[in-house]
């Protein structure tokens, strides 16, 4: 069976069980019902003592469910929860998410639990998310079990990034952050303590996912590495992988066997095998956000040469210094322009403008200068990647230029990325690029890192002879 097949109960389910549901605002069944409101599938919400939660009937317990469901989420003390699964399971459920917490992480009497919940699969089947786990967030359906603010509203859906991760908080907090300035989210799985359903399960299913171009993963361990890496691989010829995987010093190792209750690898053997497999590695939480918005937005570049366009010499000064730095990720180094391209730059620009690689226009131009630009470097053979500088406090600039600039982003063959400050306008500024299908950061370094991934991810297309997701 296909694992988009196996797990569809679990993303699309026609019908979910709330076990625990309430009528208590402050109560974490009443937060997931409340949401799982606007997902479209049929509620039925489990409580031993309420008729109807928020004007739903209830029953008192899973086999007085008037028909089988395709999910079941529980939302009781972990103490309750295994009696109730093998009551799911026995009730024909499919798939459940077990919130909870209290399992493996807390020792010995917690693995006990997890052990009766594995039995219980291996009767009957049941496909188990979890203990310990957000569960799924999927924009596009509304389905969302995440009771924690996790910037919802933003995430609207319509993107292609997988976000997978064992903590919650991370995933959460993460992209909190990165829907400020856009992000575009497919769909957020929460693995938990993970005792069936776990990163290799969710790469390949994801791989199925015709929308998915890139798969992002938070992991403190990896169930069976050699599977996983296996899997990736294949994988990564079509389809960006990233993951932060951390535990890197011996005690972040510790802090990982004290929250999941699993075994951290040693990093050098990790780092080694992400590279030898097509994976790339983010080595925190803005930095993995950053990089699976950069992959799943823009076409890989055909080699390392990078333009810069500026109106302000000081930042292309800066920016040639990160751009030349040597770097084990990917070397980049500065284009250099021919004499055409340089010479239709001196004639579009006023004549103290620079036509050399950083290119600075000044804060003397205007918009139309600054595309008409930009349109003359795409066009030069010898450049592989733009880095876009885009001020808007220069008089000659205006809004129109998020317009204009996207339209080159559009229509070109090489990626274009864009820098911009603005003061406290400049997540907005930045949400507007992105909403026009733009990639932009507000600083340079995560610029310039954002077009080391790039190159990165070519040159592992080219290696394991792959088509990339272009």
């Amino acid at each position: 069976m296909s694992k988009t097949r196996q797990l569809e109960p679990l993303f699309y389910p026609k019908s979910i069980a709330v076990i625990g549901a309430t009528n208590k605002k402050d109560k974490i069944g009443h937060i997931i019902f409340s949401r799982l409101k606007h997902s479209g599938a049929r509620l039925f919400p489990v409580h031993p003592k309420e008729a109807e939660i928020m004007g739903v009937p209830a029953y008192p317990d899973v086999a007085a469910l008037p028909e089988k469901i395709d999910l079941a989420i529980t939302t009781i003390s972990a103490d309750k929860t295994v009696s109730v699964i093998k009551a799911c399971a026995a009730h024909g459920v499919k798939a459940a998410i077990i919130i909870a917490s209290g399992f493996g992480e807390i020792g010995e009497e917690g693995k006990k639990l997890e052990e009766e919940l594995k039995a219980i699969h291996d009767e009957y089947g049941l496909e188990i998310l979890g203990p310990n786990t957000l569960g799924i967030f999927l924009p596009e359906t509304g389905l969302d079990t995440i009771f924690v603010e996790h910037g919802d509203k933003a995430l609207a859906g319509g993107g292609s990034i997988a976000f997978i991760t064992q903590s919650g908080s991370v995933g959460t907090e993460a992209l909190g952050v990165a829907s400020n300035t856009g992000y575009g989210m497919r769909a957020f799985v929460g693995l938990g303590n993970k005792i069936l359903l776990n990163e290799t399960d969710f790469l390949e299913y994801f791989y199925e996912d015709k929308q998915v171009n890139c798969i992002a993963i938070y992991a403190e361990s990896i169930d069976d590495g050699k599977v996983f890496l296996e899997k990736a691989k294949k994988i990564a010829k079509e389809k960006a992988i990233i993951v932060l995987k951390a535990g890197r010093s011996a005690a972040g190792q510790h802090a990982v066997s004290s929250h999941t209750g699993k075994l951290a690898g040693s990093d050098r053997v990790v780092n080694g095998a992400f590279h030898q497999y097509g994976i790339q590695r983010a080595f925190d939480e803005e930095e993995i956000c950053d990089a699976s918005k950069t992959l799943s937005m823009l076409p890989l570049p055909k080699g390392n040469r990078v333009a810069v366009i500026t109106a302000a010499g000081g930042y292309g000064v800066m920016c040639t210094d990160y751009i030349e730095q040597k770097y084990p990720r990917a070397e980049l180094k500065m284009a250099e322009l021919n004499n055409k391209t340089r010479e239709k730059i001196s004639e579009i620009n006023l004549s103290f403008a620079s036509s050399h690689n950083p290119i600075d226009i000044t804060a003397s131009a205007t918009d139309q200068m600054y595309v008409d630009t930009l349109d003359t470097v795409l066009s030069d053979s010898g450049v592989d990647i733009v880095i876009c500088f885009v001020f808007f406090s220069p008089p000659g600039f205006s809004e129109d230029l998020i317009d204009l600039v996207a339209q080159r982003v559009k229509n070109s063959r090489k990626p274009i990325i864009v820098f911009t400050e603005f003061g406290p306008y400049t997540d907005g500024l930045l949400k507007k690029f992105y909403d026009r299908g733009v990639v932009g950061f507000s600083s340079i370094y995560r610029t310039v890192r954002a077009v080391r991934f790039l190159e990165e991810r070519s040159r592992i297309v080219r290696n394991l002879g792959g088509n990339g997701n272009d």
